[in-house]
């Protein structure tokens, strides 16, 4: 991870420039005024090895938690992201490894590196979409996504969305894939006798449909982060 420098705002959808177009924008500014967003600032910090965490430091009385932006908490107050209200109600530091526009391949590295570093009293995954994949291109890793992230170039961009549209004709190119790690996360969990909560993001949001209620006005707000933890905890403590 690059280290990232602390701002108001992050580096997905809710950058500066979105923020200011909508602020300019009628509908979006209302819906901002209504949420709160036009007065509630949010402090993207990030620790020495480039998380939106505090840092990982001895004793490591902490759970872990993994995902995309969804972990990250883009949009919203770090103390509101569901892995905070986790560990918070389990009684223990909360170390957000999550990176947004990532997919379930960059979950299994972090996991694989850092779970065995930090030894964690627990795991927690909030698994990226299954159709998004991760890999190393040029020493520099790659996200296949309806939109590519890494790429360098219109040539490199338009060769790795060609790549995804080919996964793309069969579901079992991803399924695969997304199960295989899953079941790895799991694995390493198991060796190091650390509990280890996944959650699919995909399966969450079809009984729970996201509520664009963040302040990019996309991702997850605040109140359904607070679920997504309940979620987490149910599934915690029935292990």
């Amino acid at each position: 991870m690059k280290t990232r420098v602390d701002s108001s705002f992050g580096h997905g959808q809710d950058n500066e420039k979105t923020f200011n177009l909508r602020m300019k924008n009628p509908k979006d500014l209302k819906k901002l005024a209504q949420l709160g967003w036009d007065k509630n600032k949010i402090e993207y910090q990030y620790n020495s090895v480039g998380f939106r965490s505090i840092e990982f430091e001895e004793p490591h009385d902490a759970i872990a938690c993994f995902g995309c932006s969804h972990t990250e908490g883009e949009g919203v107050r770090a103390e509101y992201r569901w892995s905070n209200i986790v560990a918070k109600t389990i009684g223990l530091k909360c170390y957000n490894l999550g990176i947004g526009a990532t997919g379930i391949n960059s979950h299994y590295d972090q996991v694989n590196e850092w779970v065995p570093k930090l030894k964690p009293k627990a795991v927690f995954v909030f698994a990226s979409y299954p159709f998004r994949y991760d890999f190393y291109y040029n020493n520099n890793r790659i996200t296949l996504n309806k939109t590519i992230h890494g790429a360098k170039g219109r040539r490199e961009h338009e060769h790795f969305k060609q790549i995804w549209k080919t996964l793309l004709n069969d579901d079992r190119n991803f399924n695969s894939n997304y199960e295989k790690s899953i079941a790895a996360i799991k694995y390493i969990c198991l060796q190091l006798n650390v509990p280890c909560v996944i959650i699919k993001c995909n399966d969450y949001f079809k009984n729970d449909l996201i509520d664009h209620r963040a302040r990019d006005l996309e991702h997850p707000g605040e109140s359904q982060h607070g679920r997504i933890a309940e979620a987490m905890l149910k599934e915690f403590y029935n292990a």
